[in-house]
């Protein structure tokens, strides 16, 4: 292992983290079970505290300006696993296991990244 690998790992407060202007930042959230992204939503400190006091997932609503926790109408709640920030401090990744039926999409889908672009032709890399 590189040295630089083996350096300790220092747990970032909460104070610590890079928000935007409103006081957000990005969350994503994957299936602990297959790594499969679920969904992306805002968080801001007290949504933080929230989730990590509950261990349900909770969201800042940037259209209805209120906190939201995932699956409080639907029944598709996000069961707190693990929650990790990127080198920049300005993201969050949090691992869940999906309760309830286990949609995140309020569409009904697994996940709400279902949508391709058009004009993008899928590629594969060979490692031959």
């Amino acid at each position: 292992m590189e040295e630089h690998q083996k350096e300790a790992l220092k747990p970032l407060e909460i104070k610590e983290l890079k928000y935007d202007q409103n006081g957000l930042l990005p969350a994503v959230i994957q299936d602990e079970r297959n790594n499969a992204v679920l969904m992306v939503g805002y968080m801001n400190e007290e949504a933080i505290r929230r989730t990590l006091n509950s261990g349900k997932v909770c969201f800042w609503s940037r259209s209805r300006q209120e906190y939201w926790v995932k699956g409080e109408t639907s029944g598709n709640f996000f069961a707190l696993q693990s929650i990790y920030a990127d080198c920049d401090a300005d993201t969050l990744l949090a691992k869940v296991i999906p309760l309830g039926p286990g949609l995140a999409c309020h569409t009904g889908r697994y996940s709400c990244f279902f949508n391709t672009l058009a004009g993008f032709e899928q590629r594969r890399i060979n490692n031959d």
